[in-house]
């Protein structure tokens, strides 16, 4: 397979929590030097906290609302678009994405939601910074959060089948509409070019064969760092309800998973699999988030200065 082109861009369609900044990074190292890479983001995962003439310039700009507004050229576009979008702006690609275990990618998201301070969502405005903040309360009452359904509701199905009409973005998928959702997401899924798993030990390196890319292996620590205050006892927070509802969140994204599972590691139990990286995460997690806030000193500063501001300005509202 050639290396790729402005005229067949290569795409990543990256997920929210799927290892994506560590494959975005391979990938732009691979690339010539001279290489254009495209980061956007499109309204696929927008839940109800939709203000954008409240973000600032800088989060602004990477929003797309229209397949249209996707430039024309480049040779590697990236970030949280759906396929339902770049399908629609470019015929001929090269179309790649990551899926993640659907729990995990959920807990990893609600952990790194917590980790964010006031200073990191300033330019999201209130009302965006709000579906981050909600991640500052219970993990049951965050599963339960309607505003953000998007991002928490089978999230990799909905990126997946976006813009079908069955999906809205302040309410959960119903289960009557589960198996219209959940095939649209498979027809999907099965037109990329290669979709790789982060439960792959070689997911770097099959995802590399599959774009002729020869890619380095560089994987990021996952943003585990939380400030003493918000740091979660997963024990506690892992109660019967939440166990139930995190269920009920992941059960169209487990459908998908195991479905790649069976292609890609055809020797491997995927229920096997699941649970064990399950138990293995919660452990980490257990570690990680009881070592110190990791943070510059200078960074600190602008953190506890800019909370003060906020306080001061009344920017910390509650979110429900």
């Amino acid at each position: 397979m050639s290396a790729p082109s402005p005229q067949r861009p290569l795409i990543f369609n990256h997920i929210p929590k799927c290892a994506g900044t560590s494959v975005r990074n391979a990938i732009v190292a691979a690339l010539p030097a001279d290489a254009t890479t495209v980061y956007r983001v499109d309204l696929s995962l927008v839940g109800g906290y939709d203000r954008f003439d409240a973000l600032r310039p800088q989060a602004a700009a990477t929003f797309v609302r229209s397949p249209e507004e996707l430039p024309e050229d480049g040779d590697f576009i990236t970030g949280h678009v759906a396929p339902g979008t770049t399908r629609a702006r470019y015929d001929d690609r090269q179309e790649v994405t990551i899926l993640r275990h659907p729990r995990l990618r959920v807990l990893s998201q609600w952990v790194h939601s917590r980790a964010l301070s006031d200073f990191d969502l300033r330019h999201f405005g209130h009302a965006g910074s709000v579906a981050f903040r909600v991640a500052r309360g219970r993990l049951g009452d965050y599963l339960d959060h309607a505003m953000i359904a998007p991002n928490i509701d089978n999230t990799i199905t909905r990126f997946l089948a976006w813009p079908h009409p069955l999906l809205t973005p302040t309410s959960f998928i119903e289960d009557r509409h589960e198996e219209e959702v959940l095939g649209a997401a498979l027809d999907s899924l099965d037109r990329f070019d290669h979709v790789g798993l982060v439960e792959d030990p070689r997911f770097l390196e099959h995802l590399g064969e599959a774009i002729g890319l020869e890619l380095p292996d560089i994987r990021l620590n996952e943003r585990v760092s939380v400030p003493r205050r918000r740091r979660p006892r997963l024990g506690p927070e892992l109660d019967g309800r939440t166990e139930e509802l995190l269920a009920r969140r992941t059960r169209l994204d487990e459908q998908l998973w195991t479905h790649v599972a069976r292609r890609i590691r055809p020797d491997s139990d995927p229920a096997q699999t699941l649970q064990v990286a399950w138990e293995q995460a919660l452990t980490r997690y257990d570690a990680a988030l009881a070592a110190p806030y990791e943070t510059r000193r200078v960074r600190r500063a602008a953190e506890l200065a800019y909370g003060t501001y906020a306080a001061a300005r009344g920017l910390r509202r509650p979110w429900y």
